[in-house]
């Protein structure tokens, strides 16, 4: 009987040493995860927010005036906002993306909303504490500053078919480029059915006899090239010209652009548009954001791009739309003030 005690404890001890030794490996080997901490947003920076999400939308300083607030039971802020905006801008928008901001850095906030005889009053409350109160009132007469792009891509008709398929599923209204071919007329009337355009480039790489335009031509020669261009593209908006091309740069150019001029068309050279074609993907993003930017000249801007480019600057489309700014098709852009085609 003593014996079978002695073992007992003999074995209750193994099992205790051993669990005991498996907690200290398992403390050991184990990284813990701490729990990020919320910290209470401070009322100016709930302010900063508010006004970043103001200028994410294009909303002018100037339609927002600061005023001062006193409120029984509500000591914890001495102003509120009030501002008035283009009513074409959502008001749940700016009030979604408030929220969402505030939502990244704190739990436990409030965000109430009021109706006041078309206005809307936004309340934020953390912690029970009120930390911004602001009244957004739409006006009909007030506009934002936007700018309006148009897109031409330079290789659509290069590139493989899936990423052609893509280009036509893209939901903003582009254009492409096409060196006049017979094998390109099918694709060419694709487009209009995916609210695509295009336009013709006059370059080196038309090969076709019946659509060259090459000084050993003679003139009636180069008229029925012409004829035959435009018979077989008649969707086409715009006549571009490669400045760096033989045609232009050869004696029969003057005649070829008074010839398309007689049909309604002005040929216009490539750099008329904004060309974005590096392959350094910082260069092209300072670049797109300079010209999207730049209010010193005129705001309606026509980019010439290649596909792998416009992905690439997609992303920003969408901020300076949320600014207001529009992508039109090329056939509505400035260039109108050229003769194209309707």
């Amino acid at each position: 009987m003593a014996n079978t005690k002695k073992k007992l404890i003999t074995y209750l001890l193994i099992i205790a040493l051993t669990l005991l030794v498996v907690n200290i490996a398992v403390d050991l080997f184990t990284t813990k995860v701490n729990k990020p901490i919320h910290s209470e947003l401070t009322r100016a920076q709930i302010e900063n927010t508010f006004w970043k999400v103001l200028d994410d939308y294009g909303i002018d300083a100037s339609w927002v005036k600061k005023k001062k607030f006193r409120e029984e039971n509500e000591d914890s802020i001495t102003a509120q906002f009030f501002v008035t905006l283009p009513a074409e801008i959502p008001i749940p928008l700016i009030i979604k993306d408030i929220n969402n901001v505030i939502e990244k850095d704190i739990t436990g906030f409030v965000s109430k909303e009021t109706q006041i005889f078309g206005a809307t009053e936004i309340k934020i409350y953390t912690n029970e504490l009120l930390k911004l109160k602001a009244t957004l009132t739409p006006d009909k007469k007030l506009v934002r500053q936007k700018n309006e792009y148009s897109f031409i891509i330079s290789d659509a008709f290069d590139i493989a078919d899936m990423l052609f398929n893509s280009f036509l599923n893209v939901n903003y209204p582009l254009a492409a480029a096409i060196a006049p071919d017979p094998d390109a007329i099918l694709k060419a009337d694709s487009l209009q059915r995916f609210s695509k355009e295009y336009i013709l480039l006059l370059n080196d790489d038309i090969d076709d006899s019946k659509m060259k335009l090459v000084q050993e031509y003679q003139k009636e020669l180069l008229r029925s090239s012409i004829r035959n261009i435009l018979a077989s593209f008649a969707k086409a908006k715009y006549v571009a010209v490669e400045e760096k091309g033989s045609l232009f740069n050869s004696p029969i150019y003057n005649f070829v652009r008074d010839e398309f001029k007689k049909r309604k068309f002005t040929t216009i050279p490539l750099s008329e548009f904004i060309r974005l074609e590096t392959e350094d993907e910082q260069e092209l993003l300072s670049k797109f954001k300079f010209y999207s930017e730049d209010t010193t000249v005129a705001r309606r801007k026509v980019f010439y791009l290649t596909y792998d480019n416009f992905g690439k600057i997609l992303p920003y489309l969408s901020k300076y739309k949320k600014r207001g700014s529009k992508i039109v098709p090329v056939s509505k852009s400035y260039l109108n003030t050229k003769k194209g085609r309707d």
